[in-house]
């Protein structure tokens, strides 16, 4: 336990993600889109002047699109794609002084239900940002003794192959889950859904093309499991959480799918936000 409470007393600059990645005030979504893809990142802080402004995620983008093709507005490309970033991104921003501790940071994760803090100085320039990511490198070094079922979730959204991309929307925005075993009729894991997924087909050209062209139904019919391009690995209720936090942190993914050993169904999940209740 003592080098759990070490970890949680270190300042959070220590910790946190130092050479921050942001964009301007003016920049649109599709350019905050393309910057997530491109750095394989979920989420961008907007700064004007070097202050902080307000932040997008992968989430407020999906929800931006989901939303305008729910209310059936087909100009998806004009009032999502070629709006500012900042009409769509949180401006009331909760951030952390860099002395606040691990420890702080996360109950405050725990407490508001978000995954990213951006550290910023007095002045309110943005010095760095501390996230469930950060958190994840952080169990894999803490020496925890749980096993999966400890920390798992059993509550799982999951698809079929004939789910559409309109589906995995409906998942991410309503439901608020990232990432999506796919099943055969069996209910085997056939394939893996995450966000960074569905971001890179929105901003993949092809999609862009159709988006211009008002082929909306088009884009969002296309079925998930042709765009499900993560790695896949399962895990057991028996696996220890440490050496599962490092799998993922190999295999770059935010959840993974528990499976009943002698069924192989999916029972449940192993994802950021449930490791961060190892430190509550």
């Amino acid at each position: 336990m003592a080098k759990n409470v070490d970890v949680l007393s270190t300042p959070l600059a220590e910790v946190a993600t130092k050479n921050v990645v942001t964009i301007g005030e003016r920049e649109k979504v599709i350019d905050a889109l393309r910057k997530m893809v491109e750095l394989d990142i979920r989420r961008l802080p907007i700064v004007k002047d070097r202050s902080l402004i307000g932040i997008i995620t992968a989430l407020d983008i999906l929800d931006a699109i989901y939303s305008l093709v729910e209310s059936g507005d087909k100009s998806l490309y004009g009032d999502v794609y070629m709006r500012p970033a900042v009409e769509f991104a949180t401006r009331n921003v909760i951030t952390a002084r860099p002395d606040i501790t691990v420890g702080e940071a996360i109950s405050l994760f725990l407490k508001h239900n978000f995954g990213s803090m951006p550290i910023v100085d007095e002045g309110g320039e943005l010095m760095g940002i501390f996230t469930e990511w950060d958190a994840m490198k952080i169990v894999a070094q803490a020496g925890f003794p749980h096993q999966v079922r400890d920390v798992m979730t059993r509550i799982v959204y999951v698809l079929t192959k004939y789910s559409t991309v309109m589906d995995a929307l409906e998942g991410i925005t309503v439901y608020r889950f990232r990432r999506y075993p796919i099943v055969d009729e069996r209910g085997k894991v056939v394939s893996m859904l995450h966000v960074k997924d569905v971001l890179r087909y929105f901003a993949d050209e092809a999609t862009l093309n159709k988006a211009r062209e008002g082929d909306v139904d088009e884009i969002v019919n296309e079925y998930a499991i042709n765009i499900a391009k993560s790695p896949i690995f399962l895990t057991s209720p028996d696996d220890y959480v440490t050496d599962v936090v490092r799998k993922m942190l190999e295999y770059d993914v935010g959840g993974v799918p528990v499976v009943d050993r002698e069924s192989g169904n999916v029972i449940g999940m192993v994802t950021e936000k449930t490791l961060l209740l190892l430190f509550a």
